[in-house]
């Protein structure tokens, strides 16, 4: 029984092939070009260069919140709480990475000529409950009296 399988699937590969090179009506009678045969030295070694003056695609991090202008050097900031800081419109906004029912807010604790301190709370949900896997980022934000100007900015858990 096997040996009848073989038998007939050897048959229609064989039958198959013959009619790919048949040609059938109104093909030439008789082409006899040789095959073109490749070999590795023919391949080209480089990538051909794109044109003058391109600059490869501009690429974004993939972890962490987007990238802004405005954030705030590590030198401004006492974080006590894992955040990054811009300073936008006369405020703040604190950029903090969020899990599942991660929900948080910021708040102005205290506001004076040498920093502002703000409390960042994190409510992690209630416990034992279901919460997707997801990472996303959340932007806080914090409205001051004055401008931030070079005030440094204290984030604290709270």
């Amino acid at each position: 029984m096997m040996n009848a399988a073989k038998t007939l699937g050897a048959g229609l590969v064989l039958a198959a092939t013959a009619a790919c090179g048949a040609g059938g009506p109104g093909a030439p009678a008789n082409t006899s070009t040789p095959p073109v045969v490749t070999t590795p030295s023919d391949l080209p070694t480089s990538v051909p260069a794109g044109p003058p003056g391109a600059k490869p695609p501009m690429s974004r991090p993939t972890v962490g919140p987007p990238p802004s202008d405005k954030m705030l050097p590590p030198s401004q900031v006492d974080a006590k709480v894992p955040a990054q800081v811009s300073a936008e419109n006369g405020g703040l906004n604190v950029h903090i990475e969020l899990s599942g029912c991660d929900e948080a807010k910021a708040d102005l604790a205290e506001e004076n000529a040498q920093r502002v301190l703000v409390k960042v709370k994190i409510d992690h949900g209630d416990p034992g409950q279901m919460c997707p896997q997801v990472i996303r980022y959340a932007v806080l934000p914090v409205k001051l009296a004055e401008p931030l100007g070079a005030r440094t900015v204290v984030l604290e858990a709270g």
